[in-house]
């Protein structure tokens, strides 16, 4: 996403860019990620110069960020939720020195050009660092339990992800252990869901910016509890009863609370 920014406006650091719909400037990303070899390997680039710091790669990202919390911030509001950020980004200064640790330790193995972690028991390892020296999910998740563990102090910690995921959450709890941060005293637990599924009955896929957005669902579940207040009280109407009946600001109101209610569960 950030090679196809920087592609699409060269001159990024003088003229902000007019990108309204992120999710559709994704796809072209991704578009060009699959098709072009030699995008794919620029993109890939850019990873490793956003987590070394480069000041031209960090405005881009930052810039996409920014545009993503806008949005999101919506929709934390219309759901009354509020969280502290922790995106990936929050630990990369912190992954070397669990790299570190897991050298001075002995449980690091080069692997194909990668820094990998081998866990007994286990069929795949924990990659740390790859080839190309850049971090991926494994680094930022092993670091984060890290963090959360002796920074945060936290006592049990909980990751809701697909289950999908589960063999990785496994690993990174099983890394944990070997590193003596995951004691007796802490609780870490995965909770998994179902695999999201279109109307088609294939899997969403968020890569490729294959999914439904939380704001049409929400949209849809609150027109449609609108629609099923509307109508009863049209039919309670007809039966002379009247009482009790809802204005057009209450019925708003009831829509948006009870079609967030139905798709939060």
């Amino acid at each position: 996403l950030i090679r196809h920014l920087k592609d699409s406006y060269p001159h990024l650091a003088e003229t902000m860019p007019d990108i309204s719909d992120l999710q559709a400037f994704y796809k072209e990303s991704k578009k060009r990620f699959d098709e072009d070899p030699t995008f794919k390997k620029a993109a890939q680039e850019e990873v490793v110069k956003l987590q070394s710091g480069d000041e031209q790669t960090r405005m881009a990202w930052q810039l996409i960020c920014d545009i993503s919390r806008c949005e999101f911030k919506k929709i934390y509001d219309r759901l009354n939720v509020k969280l502290i950020e922790r995106g990936e980004s929050f630990y990369n200064a912190m992954i070397p020195g669990v790299l570190k640790e897991l050298d001075e330790k002995n449980l690091t193995t080069m692997d194909d050009g990668a820094l990998c972690v081998f866990v007994p028991n286990r069929k795949v390892p924990l990659m740390v660092r790859k080839r190309d020296g850049g971090y991926n999910y494994d680094s930022t998740d092993i670091t984060a339990v890290r963090h959360r563990i002796f920074e945060e102090k936290a006592d049990w910690i909980i990751y809701v992800t697909d289950l999908g995921q589960q063999d990785h959450f496994d690993l990174v709890f099983d890394t944990a252990k070997l590193l003596g941060w995951y004691t007796s005293e802490k609780r870490m637990d995965h909770v998994g869901f179902g695999v999201v599924l279109g109307e088609d009955g294939k899997r969403l896929k968020t890569r490729a910016g294959e999914t439904v957005r939380l704001v049409d669902m929400l949209d849809s579940a609150r027109d449609k509890a609108r629609a099923l207040i509307v109508a009863k009280q049209e039919e309670s109407a007809t039966q002379g009863k009247t009482d009790g009946q809802l204005t057009e600001i209450e019925i708003d109101h009831a829509a948006e609370v009870i079609g967030c209610a139905v798709k939060s569960l």
